[in-house]
């Protein structure tokens, strides 16, 4: 068997990934108004991706997606409801003007999308950096558990409908990086305990939903990535799905109050 072939984009990943992490940590440590921009021109490219994910004209797509990035500012420097009205401005103008398919999974990824990186904002803002890093650290680990695991051991696939090359072995790679990740902060600090390793899981879980839910919209509009914007992780969407997904998770319990449970 050739494993150079199982890691052969390992090295473009990696550059990539490097990349983003220095931008990401950068503006993460530097918190504030430095982050929530950084935060606005992600959601510009997610949007962009997901409009671009149908049949479009450019500059319709480009409207769409500021308004959209528009929405999250007024979120992060007005207040909720104005928010919220230009959210659904942006939704309401994707459906009508794009026509896409499967409008339902597309404004659930958009949903997903808002409601992901508006926690980020409130996560980074009000709670603090290091909880933030821990649930991206988790996030990351999912990722590389299952990317390894996944392609170490291989096995039955997990949902060969919408992602091919998803494993269990991988999705269980994943859970336990995420733990071992909580592990290693619990031992560095008193922030993050023994007691967030069953709220890894959780995360890794999402993230791992947000992950399939990018996918299957890819494949119900025949396309392997969102974009081409970032080398070896297609595009902003592909990266960030499982990001969405797992402070989605902080979103919805945040609705419910229960944030607590993890905060």
């Amino acid at each position: 068997m050739n494993t150079d072939n199982k890691y052969n984009d390992l090295k473009t990943r990696s550059i990539s990934a490097l990349v983003m992490a220095l931008i990401a940590g950068g503006s993460l440590w530097a918190g504030g108004n430095v982050f929530l921009v950084v935060l606005l021109a992600v959601a510009f490219c997610i949007m962009w991706e997901i409009c671009g994910l149908s049949p479009s004209d450019s500059g319709l797509r480009i409207t769409i997606s500021f308004i959209f990035m528009v929405s999250l500012g007024a979120a992060f420097w007005a207040n909720q409801a104005l928010s919220l009205g230009i959210f659904a401005v942006s939704i309401v103008g994707y459906i009508i003007l794009l026509r896409p398919k499967d409008p339902v999974l597309r404004i659930a990824l958009a949903l997903l999308s808002y409601g992901g990186l508006l926690t980020l904002a409130w996560l980074r803002t009000d709670v603090g950096i290091i909880p933030t890093i821990w649930v991206i650290c988790c996030v990351i680990a999912s990722d590389i558990g299952g990317y390894f695991a996944g392609r170490t051991f291989g096995g039955p696939k997990l949902w060969p409908a919408v992602s091919p090359k998803k494993t269990w072995s991988g999705t269980i790679g994943g859970w336990v990086l995420a733990v071992i990740v909580t592990i290693i902060f619990a031992l560095m600090g008193d922030i993050i305990t023994f007691g967030h390793t069953i709220g890894a899981v959780l995360i890794a879980i999402f993230a791992q939903a947000g992950d399939l839910a990018e996918s299957a919209l890819k494949r119900r509009a025949g396309v392997k990535d969102s974009s081409n914007l970032i080398p070896g992780h297609g595009g902003f969407l592909d990266r960030f799905d499982g990001m969405l997904g797992a402070f989605f998770l902080i979103f919805l319990l945040s609705i419910f109050g229960l944030q607590g449970l993890l905060f």
